[in-house]
C-alpha cells in the first residue's frame, strides 16, 4: 500500500524528470512520510516589499565587456597600453604589444605596427573633475590616448593587424599568473553562419594612398566572411563602416590589411552583431539578448551597479566617474577596474539605465566618496585638509552624485537632462535610490559620507540614500557602522553583505525578526524607526553553485520575505562569470562566449521572484503533532486578484506527501513549479574550463543544465487537497482562484 501511495504521488508531481532531476532508486523507495498544513488567509501579515527581489550587476569575473556587452572587439581604443598604477603584466608596456591583437604579416612583407600617443582619435576630452594638479598623482595619465600606426614599408603577400576578440583562458595561474586581463592571442570572436556584423573604425593617412580591407578569418587562416574594402584615406580622422557576414559558425579573428606600403593611423575598431542577435534589437543598449533574457527571467524589481568594490577602484585612477561613461562612447574614458581588467566603458551609466528599464527595474547606482576599496585593503582617501581640497572634493564627489540625479530626473532644459535627452532618452529614469560607498568602515569614510550625505538631502530630499554596514554580518565594523547610521542616518537603507556557508543559513532565519537584538547597541530591527535593510550581496561562497547551497540561500530567502517589512531589498551576488575568469566562487550565471548555465541558485531566484503583496498566516509544517523544522515556508496573498503563492524548501533527502487545508469555500487551480535532485552535488555549469572554444571541448558540446524548474499541474482544489514535496526540493505552490470546478 505505501508503494502505492509513492507511486501515486511521483505521478502527480511528475518526477519522471531527465539527468540528476530523477529521484534515485536508493532514497527511501519504499516509504513516504506525511505531513499537514493549514492556511488561514483571512488573517494577514505584513506588507511585502514591492522591491525584495532585484539583482546586483557588477563588473566582476568579465561580465561586461567580453560578456553582457555585445561589442566583439577587445581594446577597440588601444587603451590597454601603459595603464597606470596596474602591475606590470596586466598590461601592455611595449608598444609593439598591442593587447588583444595579433600582427598579420605576410611572406615579404616588412615594417612596423606600433601603439603611439602622437595622433589619437580623441584629441582633448572634456575634463568634467578638477584635479589637483600638485598632489602625487599625475593627473594627466586619467586621459592618455593612443592609437595605431602602420609604418610599412614592403607590402609583399600582406601586411596587417587582426583583432582576437575577448578570448576565454584556463582558469588558474596557467592563465597570466594571477592577473585576470586577457591578451588572447587566439582567434576568439564567435561569430554564426549567416549573421551580420556591423564593422566600424577610424583610420587616417600619414602617407599612405592605398585601400584598406577588413575581414573575418578563422585559426587556420581561411576567411570566413566577405571583403570590406576601404581608400581614399584623408589627413583628417574619418569614420568608415561596412558589414561583414559570417560564412560560418567559427571563432575567429577580425582581419585589418592593408595593400600597399606607406603609414597611416587606426583606431576605434568595434563589431557588433545584427539586430536580431542583440536584447530587444539594440533599442536598449548593445547588450547580448540571452544574457538579458536570463536577467529579464529572474522578474528583478531593481538593479544595483556598477559595483560593489567595482565601484570604488583599487586606487586613485581605478575610481569610478560616471560623467566619463556618457555621451558619445568615442568620447568616453576607460580604465583598470577593481578586478584587474579593463572596463572600456563601451557600456556606461546611460546604458545601465537602459539595462534597467528595460527589465523593469528600478536603479540603484552606486557612487563613492573619495575613499578606495577598503575591503581589499586600498588606501586612497580624498585629501580635506585644506579649503581647495574641500572645494576639489565638492567640485569631484558631491557634485557628481547631485549631477548624477539631474541626468537621471532633470527635465532636459537642465544641463544633465539635456545630455541624456541628446543619448535618445528625453523621458527621466525616475532615480529613487543612491548608494554611496561600498563595505566600508571607519571616521575617514563617515565624514565624506556626511559630506555628501547632507547636500543629496538639501536639493533632492525624497532621494533614499544607501548606506553601509560593511563586509560582513556581525562584528565591530558592522557595530561601528550601526552606531553611526542609528545617530546620523537612520532613514537610509542599510546594505549588509554576507558570504557564508549552508549551516548559517539555516541557523539565522530569526536574523530579522522584530524584537532580535542587532549588534552590540542594545537595538533591534526595530520596524517603528525608518531604517531599512538591502541585503545587497550575499550567497555561499564555498561550494561552488553546488545545489547543497541552493537549499540553504532559498530557505534563508523565506525568512527574507516573512521579514519584507524591514528587509525591503536583496540581491545575489556576483550575478554573472565568464568561465576562465572567475573572481568568485558563487556566481549566478555561468558563461562563455556562446552561451549560458544558469545555475539552480539562479532557478529558486526565478521560482521565487514572484509572490502576493500580503503575508497571512498559516500553521507550520506538521508531522503529526511535531513540526517539521526541516521544511521552510513563506506563504503571501495577492489581496486584488486571490492569488496564493506558498514558497517552500524541502531540505532533506526525503519524499514528503504534504495536507494542505486551504480553510475557506473557494474553489482554486493548484500549481506546483519546482526544482529537486537527490545528489546535492551536481553543479549546472559543470566544469568552470568546460567551454564551447576549449581545445578539450567535445564535438557534441552543448550548454544543458542538470537540474532545471519542473510545473506540475495539480488541478483544481477545493478545502483540502494532497501533494508531495520532493527530496531536496524548492517550490512554489500557487493556487489561482478560479469560479467553478
Amino acid at each position: 500500500m505505501k508503494n502505492k501511495t509513492l507511486t501515486t504521488s511521483l505521478l502527480l508531481m511528475g518526477l519522471l524528470m531527465p539527468h540528476a532531476n530523477t529521484l534515485n532508486a536508493q532514497s527511501d523507495a519504499g516509504s513516504i512520510e506525511k505531513r499537514t498544513l493549514t492556511l488561514d488567509l483571512k488573517r494577514t501579515g505584513i506588507d511585502i516589499s514591492p522591491t525584495l527581489s532585484g539583482i546586483f550587476f557588477e563588473d566582476i569575473n568579465q561580465s561586461l565587456d567580453g560578456g553582457i556587452c555585445a561589442q566583439l572587439i577587445q581594446n577597440f581604443s588601444f587603451q590597454q597600453y601603459m595603464v597606470p598604477d596596474a602591475p606590470a603584466k596586466e598590461f601592455s608596456r611595449a608598444d609593439s604589444i598591442i593587447f588583444g591583437w595579433s600582427k598579420v604579416q605576410g611572406e615579404g612583407a616588412s615594417g612596423r605596427i606600433l601603439t603611439v600617443e602622437d595622433t589619437p582619435l580623441l584629441g582633448t576630452q572634456a575634463r568634467h573633475y578638477n584635479y589637483d594638479q600638485t598632489d602625487k598623482y599625475d593627473d594627466e595619465l586619467r586621459y592618455k590616448q593612443y592609437c595605431v600606426k602602420f609604418e610599412i614599408e614592403q607590402i609583399g603577400k600582406g601586411l596587417g593587424l587582426a583583432a582576437n576578440g575577448y578570448g576565454i583562458s584556463p582558469y588558474g595561474q596557467e592563465r597570466q599568473g594571477y592577473y585576470y586581463s586577457n591578451n588572447t592571442q587566439t582567434p576568439s570572436i564567435p561569430v554564426k553562419k549567416g549573421v551580420s556584423y556591423d564593422l566600424s573604425l577610424y583610420l587616417r593617412k600619414a602617407s599612405y594612398a592605398g585601400g584598406i580591407s577588413v575581414y573575418l578569418e578563422d585559426a587556420s587562416g581561411h576567411r570566413i566572411s566577405n571583403v570590406v574594402k576601404f581608400s581614399g584615406l584623408t589627413n583628417e580622422w574619418k569614420k568608415y563602416t561596412g558589414i561583414l557576414q559570417a560564412n560560418d559558425t567559427k571563432d575567429c579573428r577580425m582581419v585589418v590589411m592593408a595593400d600597399t606600403t606607406g603609414e597611416f593611423y587606426l583606431d576605434f575598431a568595434t563589431l557588433m552583431p545584427e539586430a536580431s542577435e542583440l536584447w530587444m534589437e539594440g533599442k536598449m543598449g548593445p547588450f547580448r539578448k540571452d544574457l538579458m533574457q536570463a536577467l529579464a527571467d529572474l522578474n528583478p524589481t531593481f538593479m544595483r551597479f556598477p559595483g560593489g568594490c567595482a565601484s570604488e577602484g583599487t586606487n586613485y585612477f581605478g575610481q569610478v566617474f560616471w560623467k566619463n561613461s556618457v555621451g558619445p562612447r568615442e568620447e568616453r574614458i576607460g580604465f583598470r577596474n577593481h578586478w584587474g581588467y579593463w572596463t572600456s566603458q563601451y557600456v556606461g551609466f546611460y546604458e545601465y539605465f537602459l539595462m534597467a528599464e528595460s527589465l523593469g527595474a528600478t536603479p540603484l547606482p552606486v557612487l563613492n566618496n573619495g575613499v578606495t576599496c577598503q575591503f581589499a585593503g586600498h588606501q586612497y582617501v580624498a585629501p580635506l585638509e585644506t579649503e581647495a581640497d574641500r572645494k576639489r572634493f565638492y567640485d569631484i564627489f558631491v557634485k557628481d552624485a547631485l549631477d548624477l540625479i539631474e541626468f537621471c530626473n532633470g527635465d532636459t532644459e537642465t544641463r544633465w537632462g539635456a545630455v541624456r535627452a541628446e543619448m535618445g532618452h528625453p523621458e527621466p529614469f525616475n532615480l529613487k535610490y543612491l548608494g554611496i560607498g561600498n563595505e566600508n568602515r571607519g571616521d575617514k569614510f563617515w565624514e565624506r559620507f556626511d559630506i555628501m550625505y547632507k547636500e543629496i538631502k538639501k536639493q533632492y530630499p525624497d532621494i533614499v540614500i544607501v548606506s553601509t554596514s560593511g563586509a560582513s554580518d556581525a562584528g565591530r565594523e558592522f557595530n561601528d557602522n550601526y552606531a553611526h547610521i542609528d545617530e546620523k542616518y537612520p532613514d537610509t537603507y542599510v546594505d549588509e553583505h554576507y558570504y557564508k556557508r549552508d549551516d548559517w543559513f539555516y541557523k539565522n532565519q530569526d536574523r530579522y525578526e522584530a524584537d532580535k537584538v542587532r549588534g552590540n547597541q542594545g537595538m533591534t530591527y526595530d520596524r517603528n524607526r525608518p531604517t531599512r535593510v538591502f541585503v545587497g550581496e550575499f550567497a555561499n561562497n564555498s561550494t561552488n553553485n553546488a545545489y547543497a547551497s541552493t537549499l540553504a540561500e532559498a530557505a534563508y530567502w523565506t525568512s527574507l520575505e516573512r521579514n519584507s517589512d524591514m528587509v525591503v531589498m536583496a540581491a545575489y551576488a556576483p550575478l554573472f562569470c565568464k568561465k576562465g575568469f572567475n573572481k568568485w566562487n558563487s556566481n549566478l550565471i555561468w558563461f562563455d562566449n556562446r552561451g549560458m548555465w544558469r545555475t539552480t541558485n539562479y532557478y529558486y531566484q526565478m521560482l521565487f521572484s514572484k509572490s502576493g503583496n500580503k503575508a497571512f498566516e498559516m500553521s507550520p509544517i506538521m508531522e503529526g503533532e511535531t513540526i517539521d523544522s526541516t521544511i521552510y515556508t513563506s506563504p503571501t496573498l495577492n489581496t486584488e486578484t486571490g492569488e496564493v503563492y506558498i514558497k517552500f524548501v524541502n531540505s532533506e533527502a526525503v519524499n514528503k506527501e504534504l495536507t494542505i487545508k486551504i480553510g475557506n469555500k473557494k474553489r482554486y487551480e493548484a500549481t506546483v513549479e519546482f526544482i529537486t535532485s537527490h545528489d546535492t552535488s551536481i553543479k549546472n555549469q559543470g566544469h568552470q574550463n568546460l567551454y564551447s572554444s576549449h581545445p578539450d571541448a567535445p564535438a557534441s558540446f552543448d550548454y544543458s543544465e542538470a537540474i532545471v524548474p519542473q510545473t506540475t499541474h495539480i488541478g483544481a482544489v477545493k478545502k483540502s487537497f494532497t501533494m508531495t514535496l520532493p527530496e531536496n526540493s524548492v517550490g512554489v505552490i500557487k493556487l489561482m482562484p478560479r469560479k467553478s470546478l
